[in-house]
């Protein structure tokens, strides 16, 4: 019997130590593959601009492209110097063409969610380890993420994914760069705190030619269908952050507007020196017209309301709600587990040791021991 409760106690005791570690291990492994990535991308395009400084190519890059969209033909090879400077140039003219066919057809393409999973482009033809466009740093919420072409499922699971019929970041007037997060990944919290964006706060992309600076302009709430809200405004240079809501129902689009700005880079302590001096704890006044009427509401920057079960119709929702609320009771729910298994252990244990005391031969004379002895044995026999 003490065996049993001794194999009881540590299963329990393991689950209990799994389902708290599991977010925070999700979490580190996640921060790794996407450092890794962010470094692999910065690499590639260093060696990439620095051949093209210096007039050269590096080994192992790729070759010139075709001037028609789709048809570009790069030279495959070890590309672990570094994406060539050829290659870099014939990849900016692609997507320079692509943003102003998107332009000039009214994004005709956007049509439905097939159409933001189509990455467009696949760049491991140009020397590209990854189908990755840049890196996105939003030092609000300090999330420094790859951007994947496509926001398909496998990328939107490693980081955060430009939508299919949007303009790719090129720092180009008539452009509309959109980039979707979970709100919240097994874990990894991606845009999960978007709601803490504050109008003038900072968003910064880095592309493989340059580091885009964005400043929030605006922010509102839409349906699901209303791809309007995020298509190319004439004369104006925007990225938009898009994700579920509200957290954690997600019957709702929450998107963060932010216009082009001349600014130089700072270095992430400075970004983060900066959103400490400016952060603002009032509610944030948000344009919903995801209904019959517009509106004006307020949503608390501070406030998540954690379930596990809501939300589970949408993609990742599910994941994401349980993993988060993980995190957030997980430390209870294992002291709780801890708690049961030792009260278990220490009652299991005094009815064992009452029972030994109760049928032991203490204080017992001979006679009496036989006679118990005698006992036993008729039992035994009429088994």
């Amino acid at each position: 019997m003490r065996r049993a409760v001794q194999i009881i106690a540590a299963a329990v005791f393991l689950a209990g130590a799994a389902v708290f570690l599991g977010p925070y291990v999700n979490r580190w492994m996640a921060d790794r593959d996407a450092s890794d990535v962010i470094e692999t991308f910065q690499a590639e395009t260093d060696a990439g601009r620095a051949a093209e400084d210096s007039g050269g190519d590096n080994e192992g890059g790729g070759g010139n492209g075709d001037a028609e969209r789709g048809e570009t033909t790069v030279q495959t090879g070890d590309y672990s110097a570094g994406v060539s400077a050829e290659a870099l140039a014939a990849l900016r003219e692609e997507l320079s063409a692509y943003n102003r066919e998107i332009y000039e057809n009214g994004q005709a393409g956007l049509k439905d969610p097939f159409s933001y999973e189509t990455p467009g482009f696949d760049l491991t033809e140009y020397g590209f380890s990854q189908n990755v466009i840049g890196v996105l740093w939003i030092p609000r919420i300090e999330e420094n993420l790859p951007i994947y072409l496509g926001a398909d499922h496998d990328n939107m699971a490693k980081g955060a994914a430009l939508l299919g019929e949007t303009s790719m970041p090129l720092g180009e007037t008539d452009s509309n760069t959109v980039i979707a997060a979970h709100r919240g990944w097994k874990g990894i919290p991606m845009f999960r705190n978007i709601q803490q964006l504050q109008i003038g706060d900072k968003i910064q992309i880095t592309t493989p030619w340059d580091v885009l600076i964005y400043r929030v302009c605006d922010l509102k709430i839409i349906s699901p269908d209303d791809s309007q809200e995020i298509f190319i405004q004439e004369g104006r240079e925007l990225v938009t952050l898009l994700t579920c809501h509200p957290y954690p129902h997600n019957y709702q689009r929450y998107l963060v507007f932010a216009e082009r700005s001349a600014e130089e880079p700072q270095t992430m302590e400075e970004d983060l020196e900066e959103v400490g001096k400016t952060w603002d704890p009032s509610p944030r006044e948000v344009e919903d017209i995801s209904g019959e009427e517009p509106a004006t509401v307020q949503i608390d920057p501070a406030a998540l309301s954690v379930s596990l079960t809501d939300g589970m119709a949408e993609s990742g929702a599910g994941y994401s709600n349980l993993q988060i609320w993980l995190e957030t009771y997980g430390v209870w729910i294992l002291l709780a587990v801890v708690l049961i298994v030792v009260v278990s252990a220490v009652i299991l244990t005094g009815r064992r040791k009452s029972g030994a005391v109760k049928g032991s031969d203490i204080g017992m004379t001979d006679q009496g021991k036989e006679h118990r002895k005698n006992r036993r044995r008729r039992r035994r026999r009429k088994r």
